[in-house]
């Protein structure tokens, strides 16, 4: 859908555990070594988050983080988003906590749990927020403490996560030229078991069979999701620009999820986009769901990579399962 939306992200920020967990620390008590694992998903290392650390601590660091880079404080922003499918508690959401955290008004926040799609959902919301005027300054923030929701003696899937939090500040822009030039949001429940926690819900609440069944662990299909995140990427980038009438050439940088090297390349190769044109640190973070995007834009921001006026595509899917795409003019 192609909105031309006056938004601009007016500054963004990262937190990230000091942990490292290398490929060589698995290889010492599972059946595998650095090669299979790179080989197979392009991830050397990962962050662990720290005992005492936990998805609002790190929401909270890198949403200062955030509001230090556009120089805003608390007390201006008008709405928070955060993005998680690892709240702190089951109830409340993590964004309220994250308001008080912060030391905000008593302004509206509220959780998205989208998975690794959750901050371009976030971005997209926000957006609407701002281009209605309903607010002038808000928060979104992708955080993910994964390490406790993965089983560590699954070799296929606790190899693919890591702990992390990215944040951006949204406003309405005060370049003409910034904006929101089109997304697309898509899900398709008849997936939700390729990507899911079976138990700790209201379906299955817990008790000492699901403890010992490990069934409060996430489980993933890995072969299912690999084939349905290439095409996903693929076709959601593809879908996007040709709403904005823009085509592939045009594209500055493309940041996409860090799910899997893999499947990254495999969609690039598709769509005939240079990887010198794509944003990748999944070598050093592994997969960090709705975090993985904000802390790529970080770092690509912070780096020089983005420049005013470059088109910038936002691509993330996973568990949902969902998909969601955002076409950025800086």
């Amino acid at each position: 859908m192609k909105v031309g939306w006056a938004i601009e992200l007016a500054g963004t920020g990262k937190y990230t555990p000091e942990r490292v967990v290398t490929n060589e620390e698995y290889a010492q008590r599972l059946d595998t070594s650095d090669e299979w694992i790179m080989q197979r998903t392009g991830i050397r290392e990962r962050r662990f988050a720290a005992p005492e650390e936990s998805t609002l601590s790190m929401a909270t660091a890198a949403a200062r983080a955030a509001l230090t880079n556009a120089g805003v404080t608390p007390a201006d922003l008008d709405l928070i988003v955060c993005a998680t499918v690892t709240p702190e508690h089951p109830l409340p959401a993590t964004g309220n906590e994250l308001q008080h955290a912060l030391g905000c008004r008593t302004i509206p926040s509220f959780d998205v749990a989208a998975a690794c799609s959750g901050f371009v959902y976030s971005l997209i919301m926000a957006g609407q927020f701002v281009h209605t005027g309903v607010a002038e300054t808000v928060l979104i923030v992708g955080a993910e403490c994964l390490t406790r929701v993965i089983d560590m003696e699954e070799r296929s899937s606790c190899i693919l996560f890591g702990d992390g939090s990215g944040a951006a500040v949204i406003r309405r822009s005060r370049e003409p030229s910034r904006e929101l030039v089109a997304f697309r949001m898509g899900s398709d429940g008849g997936g939700a078991k390729q990507i899911w926690i079976p138990a700790g819900g209201a379906r299955e609440p817990a008790s000492v069979r699901t403890v010992n069944e490990r069934l409060h662990y996430m489980r993933l299909r890995g072969r299912e999701v690999f084939k349905f995140a290439v095409t996903k990427m693929r076709d959601v980038v593809r879908e996007t620009l040709d709403d904005a009438g823009i085509s592939v050439d045009e594209l500055a940088l493309l940041v996409p999820h860090q799910s899997n090297l893999r499947i990254i390349e495999s969609a690039c190769q598709r769509l005939r986009i240079p990887l010198d044109k794509v944003v990748i640190n999944i070598d050093r973070y592994g997969n960090t769901s709705s975090a993985s995007i904000p802390i790529a834009l970080h770092e690509a921001t912070a780096n020089g990579r983005i420049r005013p006026g470059d088109l910038v595509m936002l691509v993330a899917f996973g568990a949902g399962l969902t998909w969601a795409g955002a076409l950025l003019r800086y």
